[in-house]
């Protein structure tokens, strides 16, 4: 069995108050427990921060490598490319985005709620998601030149949003 390294932690300073000496007329929780609490949160914040900035640098790159493909005129790959920005990544990290929701972790849990996210998402909306699909498929079925860089342009302008520092 995998044990959750958080939960561990978690569970190791929620009991410290049990272990630890009290005196035995204490009305708060000992300053050693408080600042190990602190250290845990920041801990925890820290690992979000990361991932928002792991999911942006992924996008980023999908972002270029569609950009590197339309200056080559592979309107077909660059379309690839959109698609894959607009899921947030391919099937593999699908898996990842799935096992974290397994583990019970939503980036986005009130974001969700409201509809705003699919599940497990953290920057692409299921807004800008439909948008972005929707622009891949019209970027691969386009009859000229002028509707795939109508395409492209409504990309950059999405992509450019979502993926400006939060």
């Amino acid at each position: 069995m995998r044990t959750n390294p958080v939960s561990t932690i978690l569970a190791a300073f929620l009991l410290a108050p049990l272990v630890a000496p009290v005196p035995a007329q204490a009305q708060e929780t000992p300053p050693a427990v408080v600042a190990s609490y602190e250290a845990l949160a920041d801990t925890i914040l820290a690992v979000r921060r990361a991932e928002g900035a792991l999911v942006r640098s992924l996008l980023d790159g999908h972002r270029h490598a569609a950009q590197a493909l339309e200056d080559q005129g592979d309107w077909q790959g660059a379309a690839a490319q959109i698609a894959l920005f607009g899921n947030e990544g391919d099937n593999a990290i699908g898996g990842v985005r799935k096992r974290l929701l397994e583990g019970g972790h939503h980036y986005n849990a009130s974001g969700e709620e409201q509809g705003i996210y699919e599940p497990g998402y953290v920057v692409v909306t299921k807004e800008a998601k439909k948008s972005l699909l929707d622009l891949s498929r019209r970027m691969r079925t386009a009859s000229s030149d002028a509707d795939r860089e109508k395409a492209w342009s409504e990309f950059t302008a999405i992509a450019d949003e979502l993926l400006k520092a939060r």
